[in-house]
């Protein structure tokens, strides 16, 4: 009978090993494809159908020369040979370069060729067949990433390794530690060894009533309720650039050697979708995040990811531009506003549905801290000129100078898109509303030869020590 204990020693072992297979080895660099769908200057129209193109990808786009204005759906066959509801795509207005910058100087590359969204396809899918819904076009190609996650161990202990989701960091390492022990106790007693002969039962009571209460107390738990949202004073935590694997500034196809470009400072900030999918895990997420960057700098010709900061659903915060997070970074996210602004991109499609709770208390602490470090009170508006935009898709011609009364906009408020989303789109007021809260704008502090000044700027509620906007003010649609 004793030797039965070999079997909840093994499973004791079993249950500890993930902590040996915690480390992941780095991804991969992402590669990027262009496969042509439709015959070379053959012009196509309306509900034309691309025959089913086989890929080894899991983001992917479509490019083609003509009408700007076209629209495709994109088809996806997954490794069970169905095939998943259409993805309507066009134009790519969310990402569009500012005149004069490197990345417009990239996408000039390419001047006949207009690229729609990327689209997430995971990492199980097939083959792609491409749909013209309206327009017409010619020299029709699919845009194929493959940003293969971090490789992760395999074997048994990778299988049990989403037991323990929770436990991180060295208490992973006590939590294994005590299985492992308890498991050595267990085995050492199943070959025979018992202190009972030489009359120390307690000690042994004493050994196995350690082990169980370290493995009380390094148990996965059920994390605390989320604590209220921090003030602009605290920055969020984000995974930063060298964490999920970001290639550098100016490495795709064309060279960017001034590196990263900036504005006077920053002025407002323009809340965007992705418009990929919502079904992905939160290791999903750095992949994607290396799939968009990609697309970006080899398909757009930028030198690199087009927004300043992306959230994910699950409320992961990732840095995205190089350039420094408190800095005024000039992204391409949104055509004719792209300087003086910070862009801000939720993981996923928000057209039909709502951010997740995760989501939108990591947007609402990092806009409150980032238009706090920026000095901007959303309240008291902003004025900007447009600039011009390849897309053409501004809301207003260039030079046009548009006052908008709260400096927390969407893309739609600024150009012709969707993004962020109907969904997205209905909270907007509650969003600015719940960031005006918390804002905190640091004092200014002025140096002379004699003496040092520190002028108190406005707070939410203190704005009687800003100045105000202009009198005149031209009405955002």
């Amino acid at each position: 009978m004793r030797r039965l204990l070999i079997i909840p020693a093994a499973l004791l072992v079993l249950l500890g090993g993930p902590v040996l297979a915690t480390e992941s080895t780095a991804p991969p660099p992402a590669t990027t494809d262009e496969v042509p769908v439709a015959p070379a200057d053959q012009t196509v129209s309306d509900g034309w159908t691309s025959p089913e193109t086989p890929v080894d990808a899991n983001l992917v786009g479509v490019t083609w020369d003509g009408d700007p204005a076209a629209e495709f759906s994109v088809e996806v066959r997954g490794a069970d040979g169905t095939w998943t509801k259409p993805t309507q795509v066009g134009a790519d207005a969310d990402n569009q370069a500012e005149p004069g910058t490197q990345d417009a100087v990239g996408a000039a590359q390419h001047p006949a060729t207009t690229a729609s969204e990327p689209v997430w396809i995971g990492n199980d899918a097939t083959a792609v067949r491409v749909v013209l819904d309206s327009g017409v076009a010619s020299n029709v190609t699919l845009a194929t990433v493959d940003a293969e996650p971090a490789a992760t161990p395999g074997g048994a202990a990778a299988a049990v390794a989403g037991l323990l989701p929770i436990v991180d960091g060295p208490s992973r390492y006590l939590f294994a530690g005590a299985l492992f022990a308890l498991a050595g106790l267990l085995v050492a007693i199943a070959l025979g060894w018992s202190p009972w002969r030489r009359r120390k039962p307690g000690r042994t009571a004493a050994l196995l009533a350690l082990g169980a209460l370290l493995i009380v107390a390094c148990r996965p738990v059920a994390p605390p309720p989320p604590p209220p949202i921090p003030s602009g004073a605290v920055q969020p935590g984000m995974i930063m650039r060298a964490q999920w694997g970001a290639r550098p500034f100016g490495t795709g196809p064309v060279a960017c050697p001034g590196g990263p470009e900036y504005a006077y400072g920053l002025r407002f900030a323009v809340v965007h979708h992705t418009v990929n999918s919502n079904n992905y895990s939160p290791s999903d997420s750095y992949a994607m995040m290396r799939a968009i960057q990609s697309y970006h700098m080899n398909v757009n010709g930028y030198c690199d990811i087009a927004y300043n900061f992306i959230v994910d659903k699950h409320g992961q915060l990732f840095e995205a531009r190089a350039g420094g997070i408190t800095q005024p970074v000039i992204g391409g996210h949104a055509g004719g506003f792209n300087t003086a602004s910070v862009g801000i991109a939720l993981l996923g499609d928000y057209s039909n549905i709502r951010a997740t709770t995760a989501q939108w208390n990591v947007l609402v602490h990092l806009l409150r801290w980032r238009l706090s470090v920026g000095r901007v009170d959303p309240a008291q508006g902003y004025l900007h000129n447009v600039a011009a935009s390849p897309c053409n898709c501004q809301n207003w011609p260039p030079g046009t100078w548009v006052w908008f009364p709260n400096a927390i906009v969407t893309h739609r408020d600024v150009d012709r898109t969707a993004c962020p989303g109907s969904a997205f789109y209905a909270q907007l007021a509650t969003l600015r509303s719940q960031v005006q809260s918390g804002i905190v704008i640091p004092p200014t502090t002025t140096t002379s030869t004699s003496t040092t000044t520190t002028t108190v700027a406005a707070t939410a509620s203190d704005p009687t020590t800003t100045s105000s906007g202009p009198t005149s003010t031209t009405t955002s649609p």
